[in-house]
């Protein structure tokens, strides 16, 4: 039991391997699908399943021999395989086209609208509107086959060309309004910041007591009593009066500054009356 236990968990990494590297280019073909496509590819190309590799590569115009087996799975260096007849391959004629697409185009018509997209590096909704899909929110078209809407690998690929063209203005453009988008968000918060200060601010209440030249009240606010006003204006009046009881006394105790010095010239000085100059004889 143990010996079993150990068998199984080492073939299980093996198992998981094998599951990752099972090819997933192509998805799967409906059985009804792949019977018209092998009808037309056959009476197309012009071959069948008893056609060798090479042959089938010829009647396809395949140029890139190798990356067209690599993507049927094959190994590209075996030249023993070109030789063998499609069907010791287990390849059909429908495969063997999109084999051939996928090397070219780089998909084939069995890959959705998403997939293409991915694969081409363009937004899906830009796509579908390429591929006729006017609707933008209309989002269906992404899981639908590009066989199923009836569009050719090589519609899809001119179309991609057109889009490479005007891609500087097309990316031009999505700037310039997701530019305008931002400044007009941040110019519109900024307004609006700007306006929340007078929200809840109240009203100043105008509460000066004006006079005139002769100290008489010439204006006041109503809401005050005459009490008040009666007080402010007292208040007033000490105030002036105690500002010219100073100024008076500055004026009083002000004297000008004397020199000394120059006051000594004008002035007598008692050294001249009590010692009169000596005259000669």
């Amino acid at each position: 039991m143990h010996k079993l236990i150990y068998v199984i968990l080492l073939m299980l990494p093996l198992f998981l391997a094998a599951q990752v590297d099972a090819p997933l280019q192509n998805p799967a073909i409906g059985d009804s699908l792949s019977l018209v496509r092998e009808a037309e590819v056959r009476s197309e190309y012009g071959f069948r399943d008893s056609d060798t590799l090479m042959h089938v590569a010829e009647k396809l115009d395949i140029t890139d021999v190798r990356a067209w087996k690599a993507a049927l799975g094959l190994e590209p260096g075996n030249e023993v395989l070109d030789g063998t007849a499609l069907s010791k391959l287990e390849i059909t004629p429908y495969r063997a086209v999109l084999a051939k697409q996928t090397v070219e185009y780089g998909f084939n018509e069995l890959n959705t609208v998403s997939q293409i997209a991915h694969i081409l590096s363009i937004p899906n909704k830009k796509l579908r509107s390429l591929l006729g899909n006017e609707d933008p929110l209309d989002n269906s078209w992404d899981h639908q086959s590009i066989q199923a809407l009836g569009i050719k690998p090589q519609t899809v690929r001119d179309i991609e060309a057109d889009f490479l063209d005007d891609i500087v203005f097309f990316g031009l453009s999505v700037t310039l309004v997701g530019m305008l988008v931002v400044f007009s968000a941040l110019l519109i918060t900024s307004l609006i910041i700007s306006q929340l200060v007078h929200l809840s601010r109240e009203k100043k209440r105008e509460k000066t007591i004006v006079l005139d030249s002769r100290k008489e009240l010439k204006k006041a606010p109503k809401d005050l009593s005459r009490s008040v006003i009666v007080a402010a204006v007292t208040a007033l009046h000490l105030h002036d009066m105690e500002l010219e009881e100073k100024r008076k006394m500055v004026l009083t105790f002000r004297r000008t500054p004397a020199n000394q010095w120059r006051a000594s010239g004008i002035l007598s000085m008692p050294n001249r009356e009590m010692n009169p100059p000596r005259r000669d004889k």
